[in-house]
């Protein structure tokens, strides 16, 4: 029988600048009140899935977000540099709606391209990091449920790599507060997304 890790990878809740569409990328503001609500729906979604470890990004909002679920789910919390936010370079601080009429507006969100914002990274770039820290994660964690907290534009270039949806901004697709079921088998070497845990 084939060892398993299983992900449980949530978008960490609302702040300040997603109520605006301003785009943070490695910068950062606080989570908003309905934020720190989505945060604890979080945890209370996986309150029966025996989660054994929480891993976040080192970004305020996502160390937030981890920090309520750690005290709903009792249960050890790490950070990882490696799990940030894609980086967005010279666009981030700008609103997204503003960014519209940059030439390569529609590579960098709608897409997943070797495209990057101004001094930025490229979406297969990012998604290439994410699964490589969540691979990392699983070989020094075998067969454990691992809550994963981190950012939307980074789940939305994971998901890309993995063959689902990406081909959609992360404000429209990839909400605040929402949870992505991943396994990753040892006897494969694959990380995939699957329905349900």
């Amino acid at each position: 029988m084939s060892l398993i890790t299983r992900f449980f990878v949530a978008r960490h809740g609302e702040t300040e600048w997603n109520q605006y569409k301003r785009l943070q990328g490695r910068l950062d503001s606080p989570l908003t009140v309905a934020g720190q609500s989505q945060a604890r729906n979080i945890a209370r979604q996986l309150a029966d899935s025996r989660i054994e470890l929480i891993v976040s990004s080192t970004l305020g909002r996502a160390v937030h977000t981890a920090k309520i679920c750690q005290q709903e789910l009792a249960q050890q919390w790490i950070q990882d540099e490696q799990l940030v936010e894609r980086d967005f370079g010279d666009w981030q601080s700008s609103f997204f709606d503003d960014l519209a009429d940059q030439v390569l507006f529609e590579s960098v969100f709608f897409r997943v391209t070797e495209d990057s914002p101004p001094n930025g990274e490229s979406g297969i770039d990012c998604g290439a990091r994410i699964e490589n820290a969540l691979q990392r994660l699983a070989v020094t964690n075998v067969e454990k449920r691992i809550l994963v907290v981190t950012h939307g534009d980074a789940i939305r270039c994971l998901m890309d790599r993995l063959h689902a949806q990406g081909q959609c901004d992360a404000y429209s697709q990839y909400g605040n507060g929402r949870i992505f079921y991943l396994q990753f088998c040892h006897h494969q070497q694959v990380l995939k997304l699957v329905d349900t845990e």
